[in-house]
């Protein structure tokens, strides 16, 4: 189970990186690095016992809903 906080985080993130009007940015390039990098952590930590590909598509599913949910 990923904490509610860890997910707003890295709704944050994928959200600037993935709808980046310049994806070649810095911006764009340093916040898909430190998702990436909360990924592998959060990987490491809370689900070693499934496929690394099989877990980040559950999180980008869940920052998705969280965008949706949370957009003013």
């Amino acid at each position: 189970m990923i904490p509610a906080g860890q997910i707003a985080r890295l709704a944050e993130l994928y959200d600037r990186y993935n709808n980046a009007l310049d994806p070649v940015s810095r911006d764009c390039k340093e916040a898909k690095l430190e998702f990436d990098e909360l990924a592998d952590s959060l990987f490491a930590t809370h689900a070693s016992d499934v496929k690394f590909i099989d877990f980040r598509y559950e999180l980008v599913s869940r920052c998705r809903e969280y965008l949706r949910k949370n957009r003013a």
